[in-house]
């Protein structure tokens, strides 16, 4: 017998080679495959959070769509179509549904809208988008929406067509709350806005003034002089450009008188007005004539009013005056005093609708408190005395500011309506539910 190994008949080299090649392609298969898993994964991620991206935008678009629907059922005063009843909270409601919007795709859209309080001066829009029919399931999104009707005139505080000039070194703007006590102390604050829509390169010259608050123009930064500020109080002597916009734009309707109640075509040049309306073609005040107002007293006047020599008008702390002008105004010699030391109990209307036809001239005797809204008017306010302190607020075509001024705006007329007018959208916020004021409403209480 031979020694030695015994060789296998069966064993060839060229089968290692044949395994080693398979088992490459098996690790090369499953990497592919694996590849092709994690790609194809990613492309479904990809489609998903595109589908949910265009579901989302589709159902935002849909409740911005409710919030228009929603003003035009209010501006008509139409309920027709509309569900309507009481809530559990009291309120009236209008609720409505606007199903099967197209969205593609067998995508469907609906409109959810409710209307609270619908016939008041603030009525409050929910309005929800729903994009429905999705195998991700239905995208909901709801906002609301806070109305306001009529004017609101005063919500800058000194406001002008054409723009502002203010000369001295002592002219200073800031704001106050009229609610909270006289000014002073803690109730002097920084939120007045001077704002012109000129767009003019000198629509406003800050000068050397200090403007405690916020300017706004049409179009042209502020000119200010070496010793002007546009700061706060926490920052005086600085000009802060986050305080500072040259977009503004504002809109100026013309005022019509109020339908006055069985008035009076005549109207005392001196003694006491208990309160009333009046309706005459001029008012003239001279000598030492004075006035004394200690009622609700509307007076409407087509030609001058007059204030000269010695003459004043006194406001008493229980009286209020509205003037409603078609023509000049000069209140000089010892101006208006206003005893109540609120600007809304003395207010002033310019009705010319011609643009800078007009002047309106007041001077206080001391402090004047006063609102002006003529848009088309060109005013020149002036608080007498040696602090000519002005508090109140001011539209016109051309304003100025006369002396040392110091011009006080009293934040309670922010809310001061004029009434008329339609509605329009005082707030809005998409209800995400991040805090109980963007909480959302169960739209199935109002039956939808």
């Amino acid at each position: 017998m031979k020694s030695g190994l015994i060789k296998s008949r069966y064993h060839h080299p060229r089968d290692g080679r044949r395994g080693s090649a398979m088992l490459t392609s098996v690790i090369f298969s499953f990497l592919v495959m694996t590849l092709m898993g994690s790609y194809l994964y990613l492309s479904s991620g990809e489609y998903r959070v595109a589908s949910r991206s265009f579901l989302s935008n589709a159902s935002f678009n849909l409740a911005e769509g409710g919030i228009d629907l929603a003003l035009e059922a209010i501006q008509s005063g139409s309920s027709s179509g509309w569900t309507t009843g009481t809530d559990g909270s009291g309120r009236t409601f209008w609720a409505r549904s606007y199903p099967d919007y197209d969205l593609g795709g067998n995508i469907k859209g609906e409109i959810k809208i409710v209307i609270l309080e619908p016939n008041s001066q603030n009525p409050e829009i929910y309005t929800e988008g729903v994009a429905q029919g999705h195998i991700a399931g239905d995208v909901k999104k709801q906002l609301y929406a806070n109305l306001t009707s009529g004017f609101l005139p005063f919500n800058n505080g000194f406001n002008t067509k054409r723009g502002i000039v203010l000369k001295g070194n002592n002219v200073t703007f800031d704001s106050y709350d009229s609610r909270n006590g006289p000014y002073g102390g803690s109730n002097v604050n920084s939120e007045i806005t001077i704002a012109t829509i000129s767009v003019e390169v000198d629509a406003i010259d800050i000068g050397n003034a200090d403007v405690y608050g916020f300017v706004a123009t049409g179009g042209a930064m502020p000119d200010v002089g070496p010793k002007g500020s546009i700061t706060d109080y926490a920052n005086p002597g600085t000009v802060d450009n986050s305080r500072i916009t040259t977009d503004y734009y504002a809109e100026f309707p013309n005022v019509v008188a109020p339908i006055l109640n069985s008035p009076s075509t005549s109207i005392p040049s001196s003694g006491t007005i208990l309160g009333g309306d009046y309706d005459v073609s001029n008012w003239s005040l001279s000598g030492g004539d004075t006035v004394y107002i200690t009622g609700h007293t509307r007076v409407k006047v087509s030609g001058d009013i007059d204030v000269t020599g010695n003459a004043s008008i006194v406001i008493a702390p229980t009286g209020s005056l509205q003037i409603y002008s078609d023509d000049d105004i000069d209140i000089a010699g010892n101006g208006i005093v206003n005893e109540t030391g609120k600007p809304e109990m003395l207010m002033v209307f310019g009705l010319d609708s011609g643009e800078g036809d007009d002047d309106i001239k007041i001077s206080g005797n001391g402090s004047l408190y006063a609102a002006v809204y003529a848009p088309n008017a060109n005013v020149t306010i002036n608080g007498g005395g040696n602090s000519g302190h002005v508090f109140g607020a001011v539209v016109g075509y051309d304003a100025d500011l006369v002396g040392n001024a110091h011009f006080s705006f009293d934040e309670a007329l922010e809310d001061y309506n004029l009434g008329s007018g339609g509605y329009e959208i005082d707030e809005w916020v998409e209800l995400a539910g991040v805090s109980l004021t963007s909480m959302s409403l169960d739209m199935s209480d109002y039956g939808l």
